[in-house]
């Protein structure tokens, strides 16, 4: 074993010690990113390849989209398109068993159109979703694990953040990653709804039928709410997988018709000024995140442990699925302490050009590795959706029993994850359908 490897080595280990420390991920990549280079090429060299792997880690048009996205996202919660949507859906999906929890999961998936952060999803539901299960007689755990784990769907459905991360990381096209990542977000809302009805027909005092009723009039005229996610999706979906506009151009034509709405509604400057900030806000924290993972993966292709690596892995003879299998554990690990930005940032240099070599299909391990590292988000110690959804609950919520209530859904996601291996087809035929 050269020293360089085991320098490395010795820098993952170091890496590990200061995340579950506390240290912010960013700083945690770039020191050893940057001090694993000194040690293996020099200082001189390393201050060299440092300042241009910072630039050149974000100085990148792929990246223009997510300020837009985020934008998106920003002011679609400020002028209050997310409560108009769910309205609408409780109307039209109240009365079949379950129907508030599908209206929830749904709703979770058409704001993933508007919003790409399975955090902030989970976070904005709690705040709508939850009051009104709650008024009905919903079991409360169940509530907010549903809406914990339907959260997740916003990283899925365009336009999401991570899956512009991932792609920019990893190499792969960030349309077609776009356009793959619908097939498992469709997947979850499927199997999270049928979970939910299923639940109410069996134990129906977890998940009371509403006897409220609506005229057909009011159904019909709440449809105008929905406009703007349509208007939205379409843009932004039909836009890429048509080849009409970029990504990044799609994202501009979104914000456009958000600050459009935001002036017919008269929503105020302030609400405005709030989404820019939180926008700007968001975009530092991934940037540095960004610019300090490309230091940590210079490092790790430098010393030659990517590599290593990935040769001890085809030397190994492992099967694809096996070795899916194992990177699904180690996916789900990270995913109990750390976000799905910052999993990612660890995990791309190492596992991705192994799954390469062992001839996994790039699109298929990239949506793999995504839904798993969001199992983990509804795991302890660590969920980090679970909290997201706690810090906006009434103090009398158990943290705990919203662990409890989102681990049914956790059992979703892992039944879809392995589809998902199963079945590469699955991930593989949208962006497919792209250049047929």
């Amino acid at each position: 074993m050269s020293l360089n490897i085991i320098i490395a080595l010795i820098g993952m280990v170091a890496l590990i010690a200061m995340v579950l420390c506390g240290v912010h991920i960013a700083v945690a990549l770039g020191s050893v990113g940057f001090f694993g280079l000194v040690a293996c090429l020099g200082f001189d060299r390393a201050v060299a390849m440092v300042g241009i792997q910072a630039y050149s880690g974000i100085a990148t048009f792929d990246y223009a989209v997510i300020p837009l996205f985020i934008l998106m996202g920003m002011l679609a919660t400020g002028i209050g398109i997310s409560t108009e949507c769910y309205d609408t859906l409780a109307k039209w999906l109240g009365k079949i068993p379950g129907g508030l929890g599908v209206a929830t999961t749904l709703g979770c998936t058409a704001f993933g159109t508007l919003n790409g952060s399975a955090l902030v999803t989970g976070s904005v539901f709690a705040k709508i979703a939850a009051p009104e299960m709650k008024r009905y007689g919903y079991d409360e755990n169940l509530s907010y694990g549903l809406i914990a784990a339907s959260g997740n769907i916003g990283q899925f459905i365009p336009p999401s953040i991570l899956i512009v991360i991932y792609g920019a990381l990893s190499g792969d096209s960030i349309g077609r990653l776009l356009m793959a990542a619908i097939s498992p977000g469709l997947a979850l809302a499927i199997g999270f709804s049928l979970f939910t009805v299923v639940t109410a027909i069996v134990k129906p005092n977890l998940f009371p039928r509403i006897e409220q009723k609506y005229t057909w009039k009011e159904k019909l005229v709440s449809l105008k709410d929905l406009i703007p996610i349509a208007i939205v999706a379409l843009v932004i979906i039909g836009g890429i997988f048509f080849g009409i506009c970029s990504s990044a151009e799609a994202g501009a034509i979104g914000c456009l018709v958000f600050f459009a709405m935001g002036i017919i509604k008269r929503t105020p400057i302030k609400k405005i000024a709030r989404a820019i900030m939180d926008t700007v806000e968001n975009m530092t924290m991934l940037f540095l995140i960004l610019a300090c993972s490309g230091m940590f993966a210079k490092f790790m292709t430098v010393s030659g442990l990517a590599q290593a690596l990935t040769n001890l892995v085809t030397g190994a003879n492992l099967s694809p699925i096996l070795f899916l299998f194992g990177s699904v554990i180690v996916f789900l690990i990270l995913g109990c302490f750390l976000d799905a930005y910052s999993s990612i940032a660890l995990t791309i240099p190492v596992f991705y050009p192994a799954a390469v070599a062992l001839g996994i299909d790039p699109i298929q391990f990239d949506m793999v590795a995504i839904l798993a590292l969001h199992m983990g988000g509804l795991t302890p110690p660590v969920g980090l959706c679970v909290y997201s959804v706690k810090a906006v609950a009434p103090k009398e919520v158990d943290v705990m029993g919203i662990f409890k209530g989102a681990m049914p859904y956790l059992i979703v996601m892992i039944i879809v994850t392995l589809l998902f291996i199963f079945f590469p087809t699955l991930s593989t035929f949208i962006p497919d359908a792209m250049f047929t």
